[in-house]
């Protein structure tokens, strides 16, 4: 996917989560509208890729 449209869909879906009927449905549904943003969660994300190979190695041990 290019560049340009992950940012049209990271932009259309926080405007998405400011819109007033889509609020209105969630909280008629009880729902909290908490978002992260695409840059927040993809730096998220790329954190669990660096996790130390002791940690990988002993989480793996404790899976098992």
């Amino acid at each position: 996917m290019t560049k340009d449209r992950v940012q049209t869909l990271r932009k259309a879906f926080m405007e998405t989560l400011k819109d007033k009927e889509f609020l209105a449905e969630a909280g008629k549904s009880k729902l909290d509208v908490d978002p992260a943003s695409g840059e927040e969660v993809e730096k998220m994300v790329a954190g669990l890729f660096q996790l130390a190979p002791a940690l990988v190695t002993k989480m793996g041990e404790i899976l098992k």
